[in-house]
């Protein structure tokens, strides 16, 4: 059998009557019908999905021992061997973050298929529509579809509000998902990073771009729904609202300029510790407090400590004991 028949038969011509069905369903609102099978298609996902979340987080947990082996390997090979090693003991594949967007593809391309031959005004759509429909009278007296949403063509191409949210959501969900202060990452993983924040949402807004609004719609919302649960499930990372606001402006505004470096000084956490001193004379009692999250201070505080056992003087002599006649 030809590839492209079982690509029919197995997706596309299933795919059209669900449509089709779903827009009777919700009122002939072909838009209201893309919306629900793109909650439909990111519930049957998410077990997937919920594997791909979990493996971000414990990337994020493994992040302290790969800081280690870049430091300690020096040789691309071991590094790279030490590295595999460290994904095999935490159970990690970073491959599995790819998983429910290489699944998606297929949908995009044959959501796009749908949406031609659903909405499309040629006799050649609707001659093709209609060998495809299923035999119910839901079905059959459905037809013809509405492609009119919010003031969209949903079968017109070249959308720029659907561009403008599917690059916007692509690069949000790309920015939470990579960390730009992590010491683990290194200059070359920070500038791969950085180019996969601008080319995918690039990408994928020039295939909306290019397709019906219909399908731009079906990426935006399951752009949207992927970071609500990224962001409750694996957390924002090092993202935060302020950091969109350009430097220049924040120095404007006089606010703090935004640092995308590796802070060092984080990653110690900051305790107090209070160091008691005995003086000799009346059993006085010295505080002194240190930052244990600073090795300055820390060092301040030893040298403290020595200056001031120096300056307790000698240990008092024991007392003289009292003789009893």
């Amino acid at each position: 059998m030809p590839i492209g028949l079982i690509w029919q038969t197995a997706l596309e011509t299933p795919l059209i009557n669900i449509m089709v069905v779903l827009t009777a369903l919700l009122g002939g609102s072909y838009g209201l019908a893309i919306l629900a099978f793109t909650v439909i298609s990111r519930a049957l996902l998410f077990p997937l999905t919920l594997r791909m979340l979990n493996s971000m987080k414990a990337l994020q947990e493994i992040q302290p021992q790969m800081q280690e082996i870049q430091k300690r390997y020096t040789d691309p090979k071991r590094r790279q061997e030490e590295t595999m090693k460290l994904y095999k003991e935490a159970g990690v594949n970073p491959l599995g973050c790819l998983g429910p967007q290489l699944i998606q593809f297929p949908i995009f391309i044959a959501l796009y298929q749908v949406i031609r031959t659903t909405l499309g005004g040629t006799p050649e759509s609707v001659l093709d529509l209609s060998q495809r429909l299923y035999h119910f009278p839901m079905i059959q007296d459905a037809i013809p579809l509405s492609s009119h949403f919010l003031g969209m063509d949903l079968a017109a191409n070249g959308n720029y509000a659907m561009v403008a949210v599917v690059f916007c959501g692509m690069w949000l969900q790309q920015r939470i998902s990579s960390s730009r202060t992590s010491t683990a990452n290194s200059e070359q993983q920070q500038q791969m990073n950085t180019m996969m924040q601008w080319t995918m949402p690039a990408l994928f807004s020039w295939f909306v771009l290019s397709t019906p609004a219909g399908v731009g719609l079906y990426w935006a919302a399951s752009t949207i729904i992927g970071i609500v649960l990224q962001w409750v499930f694996v957390g924002p990372g090092d993202f935060t609202w302020g950091s969109l606001i350009p430097d220049p402006l924040r120095e404007r505004l006089g606010m703090r300029r935004a640092s995308h470096a590796p802070d060092h000084r984080r990653a110690a956490p900051r305790t107090a510790i209070t160091q008691r001193t005995e003086a000799s004379d009346g059993g006085r009692t010295e505080s002194r407090t240190t930052d244990a999250g600073s090795g300055d201070q820390r060092e301040d505080g030893r040298r403290g400590n020595r200056t001031g056992s120096e300056s307790t003087g000698p240990a008092p002599r024991p007392g003289r004991r009292r003789r009893h006649h």
